[in-house]
This record gives structure tokens, C-alpha cells and sequence, in this order.
């Protein structure tokens, strides 16, 4: 029913989307691939507000408590009844509808299409985070600054944005209260570690959760491992091969790292981390707040930094330092460690733009070819994962419409597509690297 702004109920709305969609037409054959890709945007949005809607929907319900009232159960109960959800997925239906009731602005905006779901989910996170240390006031301003932020950064942007956030809505004890907020998330980290092991049949599943750090350690081992093997496969080329999913090749990086740690001998302070820190050294002795950052972008308190860096090779990453050569030129074709760390502070993983492979399954690009004078220089390099870098590299006859790379004008790495894809040719950056105002 219409009221007299010209909306309708949400009933009616919800009604009339289930009425549309029974009549979509499933024969696309004669769809052009543009149409079909802005069908596909189209859909996702309309997912993401409908999703949106459903999670203020289930946290009006809950708040007004009408399952309990009109069928005498919780919520997430009424759920799992009606829609065949394990108790476990009507829990989280429910609290994660809760958060997002908690912050209207934030469920206005994603069902209104200005944010999506897993922005909507990454804000409420920073806000839940951040909510004991800030007044009514800030709390309100730290909910206006994060959707300002989601025009220009992803989920995984915006949960790691609570020092921006913190800079503009408490600025005069912004590092105090970032160090405060990383030092419990640590806690809480290590509070929530856990390891479940499931047999079934010939299978044993597992799950679980580790700290931040030492589960950048396992993971580094891993793509390692995954790399060492993907490079023995490729140079077998065995064409009767059975292709190999990401997700069964990262297993058999377990597989290996498990057979290998049961032959080794341990041996104290062996195999221990590089730790590349994005701040001034000396900044470790102090009591900055987020005194570095992880490879690839995690913001780590001060305390965990100093401790990690007790058993660790630490690499200051001040670009340009005596101590870190930048800078081969022609004397060598290969990257040195010095340029694959400041590659890694750079770039923190693959620059093609959408791509989020890390910086362990990237290679060093040389933007102009080693073979026709480019030098191994900083300026003429890039991280690329192995698809992207063969989709990028220029054959040494230009015969094909390709994308293209190069180095800006502001020493970072951006993209021309090809022709057949934009006309215009107009560059595109990763959004690691765009600038704060772009959409």
C-alpha cells in the first residue's frame, strides 16, 4: 500500500520483487556480453539492498520481539524453522542484523544501495570496535565518516580504517585510542584462538581461528610451499595432468609443510620471519600507536610489533636508505632483496586493478623489458601475480591489443587497457592505490 510520500510498505515492495522476478525471461542466448556484465551488476546490487533489507527487517523484529510473541521462540528459532538454516546461520542471521540495527544510518545506506553488505558488515565492525572509547557525538561522526569512506574503499579497507576514522573524530588523542583499540583486538585474538578437528569417513575436516601473526607466519609458509609446487608443475607440463583447484593446491601446501616439519629437526631461531615495518625504526622504542603494518596492509599495535620483531630479521622500509640499494640498473636482471622489499612496502601485492593475490604469489614485473634496456630499478618494476603478469607482458613483437603498464608520474603503478575494452584507453590504478577522492 502507497502512503502519501508515494512509498509503499515493505511487504508490498518484497511482494512486487518475488512477482517480477517469476517472470524473467531465463532464455539469454541472443544477450550481448555487454548487456549480459550490466545484468550482472544489476543483480548484485539489487542482492546487496534486498540482503540489506532483510538484515533491518530481522533487527526491527528482534528488537520488538515478535517472534516471541507471535509463535512463543527466539528469533534465530523462528528462522531456522522456516527456512531449513542450521541453528548456527539463524544465530548469526540474527547478530549480525542486531549490529546493523544498532547503526540505522548504516542499514539506510545499504538498502538504499550507497554501501554494500560486506562494507555495511566491515563499518558496524570499526563502530562496535571503537564505540567504548567515543562520546554520543563521536560515535555519530565516526558512523558519517565511515560512509564517507565506503565511496572509495572496499570491506577490507574499511576494517582496517579505524586510525583514519579515529584521526578525524578524535584527533588530539587519535594514537592513544588506535593503540588502545589494536592492543584489544590483539587480546581478543588470542582470547578466540581455536582449533576443531572433524572426522568423517576417509576426510578429517577442521576449522578454527589464530592471532593475526602467527597466522601470517602459517600463511607465508604455505604460499611457500603452494609456490614451489606450482613451479615443479608448470615444468613438467604434463598435458594429461589433472587440473589443480587453488583451494587443493593451498592443501597440498599443508600436506608438504606437515611432511616437512615431521622430518626436520628443530633447531631454535631457525626459519624465523622477515618483518618489513613501514614507520620509522626508532618508533618501535617508543609508544606510537600502529608502530607498523604486515606485508600486506594489517595494522599491528605496538606490542605485537615488538614482540614479533624478537625473534625476526627486521627490514626498515625508509625507501632510499644507504643500507637499502634501490637501485641496480644494468649491473643486474634479477630483483634483489632490497627491491623486493621496497616492491612489497609499494604495492602490498598484486597491482592489477581487482586483483588481492599477495605479495607471496607475485612476481617482479619490469615494466619495460630487461631485453630491450629497462633496468631493474624501482621505478620500473611492479608486483604482479602470475596471471596478470602474463597478461601484461609485452611480447617482443607488438602484434596483439593488450593491456599495457606503466609508472605514474607519482611513482605508482597504473593500468591502459586495451582498446577492445575501452576505446579511450583510459588508465586504471588498483584501488590500494587510487586517490582518496575517487569513487
Amino acid at each position: 500500500m502507497a502512503g502519501t510520500s508515494g512509498k509503499v510498505t515493505a511487504g508490498v515492495a518484497l511482494a512486487e520483487i518475488e512477482r517480477v522476478l517469476d517472470c524473467v525471461d531465463t532464455d539469454r542466448a541472443g544477450v550481448d556480453d555487454r548487456t549480459r556484465l550490466e545484468w550482472v551488476r544489476a543483480a548484485r546490487r539489487v542482492r546487496g539492498r534486498v540482503e540489506a533489507l532483510a538484515g533491518v527487517l530481522v533487527a526491527e523484529a528482534d528488537r520488538a520481539g515478535s517472534s516471541e510473541r507471535a509463535a512463543g521462540t527466539p528469533l534465530s528459532s523462528w528462522l531456522g524453522m522456516g527456512e531449513n538454516l542450521s541453528r548456527r546461520e539463524a544465530a548469526g542471521a540474527v547478530h549480525q542484523a542486531r549490529s546493523l540495527g544498532e547503526h540505522p544510518a548504516v542499514g539506510e545506506a545499504a538498502a538504499s544501495g550507497l554501501v554494500g553488505t560486506g562494507q555495511a558488515r566491515a563499518i558496524t565492525r570499526v563502530l562496535d570496535g571503537l564505540s567504548s572509547q567515543l562520546d554520543t557525538t563521536q560515535r555519530s561522526e565516526a558512523e558519517r565518516v565511515l560512509l564517507g569512506l565506503a565511496s572509495h574503499l572496499d570491506a577490507d579497507q574499511l576494517a582496517r580504517s579505524a586510525g583514519q576514522v579515529l584521526a578525524q573524530v578524535a584527533p588530539t588523542n587519535a594514537d592513544e585510542l588506535l593503540e588502545q583499540t589494536l592492543q584489544r583486538d590483539a587480546e581478543a585474538a588470542h582470547r578466540q584462538r581455536s582449533l576443531r578437528f572433524f572426522r568423517q569417513g576417509a576426510s578429517v575436516r577442521f576449522d578454527g581461528s589464530l592471532p593475526r601473526v602467527e597466522a601470517e607466519a602459517w600463511l607465508a609458509l604455505l604460499d611457500a610451499h603452494q609456490e614451489a609446487q606450482r613451479r615443479t608443475a608448470i615444468e613438467a607440463r604434463d598435458p594429461l595432468a589433472v587440473p589443480v583447484s587453488p583451494e587443493q593446491r593451498r592443501a597440498d601446501a599443508l600436506i608438504s609443510l606437515i611432511r616437512a616439519t615431521a622430518k626436520a629437526k628443530p633447531i631454535p631461531g631457525a626459519g624465523t620471519p622477515t618483518v618489513i615495518v613501514k614507520l620509522d625504526y626508532h618508533q618501535l622504542h617508543q609508544q606510537a600507536a600502529g608502530a607498523g603494518l604486515i606485508a600486506d596492509g594489517e595494522q599491528l599495535s605496538a606490542g605485537e610489533l615488538r614482540r614479533v620483531c624478537c625473534d625476526a630479521n627486521l627490514v626498515p622500509a625508509v625507501l632510499g636508505t644507504a643500507s637499502e640499494v634501490l637501485d641496480v640498473g644494468r649491473a643486474a636482471r634479477l630483483v634483489t632483496p632490497a627491491i623486493r622489499t621496497a616492491l612489497v612496502q609499494r604495492d602490498a601485492g598484486c597491482t592489477f586493478p581487482g586483483c588481492d593475490a599477495r605479495p607471496t604469489m607475485c612476481e617482479a614485473h619490469h615494466v619495460v623489458p630487461w631485453w630491450v634496456g629497462g633496468a631493474t630499478a624501482l621505478s620500473n618494476l611492479t608486483l604482479l601475480c602470475h596471471h596478470h603478469h602474463a597478461l601484461v607482458e609485452p611480447a617482443r613483437y607488438a602484434i596483439r591489443d593488450q593491456w599495457q603498464v606503466r609508472i605514474a608520474a607519482d611513482g605508482v603503478p597504473e593500468f591502459t587497457p586495451p582498446a577492445r575494452q575501452d576505446p579511450e584507453r583510459r588508465p586504471l590504478r588498483h584501488r590500494r592505490h587510487a586517490p582518496p577522492d575517487a569513487a
